[in-house]
């Protein structure tokens, strides 16, 4: 497993992963990605496996995972309203409008994997690694902030095992998935919480990169 710097060939596997670990009612659209990877492209990383299985398979390596951020300026304070939370991590936002690459609040957009890769054990690691190298590369950054959905709780697993905080609980922020995972009729009008979590950036600096030969993923100049 490798981590590389998303590249423009690389939005149409990135839209595979979209639409398979997210909801159509949340799915950002392809123009989205491209304004990203226009606006802040070392910020938007790939996964990729080049193992010898998935070449032969594929003739290629296969892009199994992504990771895509921006810089912000400023964070809402814990004495702001929930409004003002609502407005900063609004879901579809345009980064030109919010990316400062000279900010101090590293925001992870999005983050996914393809449904064959997950429940490995791998989005922790392909997580904290893509941390590790942005944290490393954009010293200015102090603090790594998300948003997730209150019933995705394998990835509040994975970001409370990598020491981030709950900041703030935005009520009826994302579209329900239901006890089913599928969305009813009547389930489609429910909304579910978003969470703001945020951790140091510093801890992330301070990770060591393992080689490949322990199948791990190899460190990144951006």
């Amino acid at each position: 497993m490798n981590l590389f710097p998303a590249q423009q060939f690389d939005i149409d596997s990135i839209m595979k992963i979209e639409r398979q670990a997210f909801i159509p009612q949340i799915q950002e659209k392809k123009k989205t990605f491209e304004k990203r990877l226009e606006i802040f492209p070392n910020g938007f990383l790939i996964l990729s496996d080049a193992s010898e299985k998935v070449v032969k398979e594929n003739r290629s390596a296969l892009t199994c995972g992504y990771l895509c951020s921006e810089i912000w300026s400023s964070f809402p304070s814990a004495g702001d309203s929930d409004d003002v939370f609502m407005r900063k991590f609004k879901l579809g936002h345009n980064i030109k409008d919010t990316h400062d690459a000279n900010g101090r609040f590293l925001y992870i957009s999005s983050f996914a994997l393809l449904r064959e890769y997950q429940g490995k054990g791998l989005g922790a690691r392909f997580f904290e690694n893509s941390l590790a190298a942005l944290c490393g590369s954009f010293r200015n950054v102090e603090k790594v902030v998300l948003i997730v959905n209150e019933e995705w709780k394998g990835a509040i697993k994975i970001y409370k095992s990598l020491g981030f905080e709950e900041v703030r609980t935005l009520k009826d922020f994302f579209p329900t998935l239901g006890k089913t995972g599928m969305m009813s009729l009547f389930e489609k009008k429910k909304k579910s919480a978003g969470i703001v979590m945020a951790s140091a950036a510093e801890k992330f600096r301070s990770i060591e990169f393992k080689n490949e030969s322990q199948n791990e993923f190899a460190p990144i100049r951006l």
